[in-house]
């Protein structure tokens, strides 16, 4: 019962967890070189909290972005 109740937030949207991305740990540390159009990790700026490594993105920007 709890893992269709799951799909069924996840179908909803009301379940952020999948659009979150993992943050780049170089970029984190001002270290990465790849610009972000081509790292495979997120690239935040500044104003954007980070929580434990990760993000939550608009899915209309994943969407933008994966069809690069």
């Amino acid at each position: 019962m709890a893992a269709m109740m799951n799909m069924t937030n996840l179908l909803n949207g009301k379940d952020s967890r999948w659009l979150q991305l993992e943050v780049c740990r170089e970029y984190q540390r001002n270290k990465c070189s790849r610009p972000d159009t081509e790292c495979k990790f997120a690239h935040p700026p500044a104003n954007v909290e980070v929580q434990n490594g990760r993000v939550t993105a608009c899915y209309d920007s994943i969407k933008v972005r994966s069809n690069r």
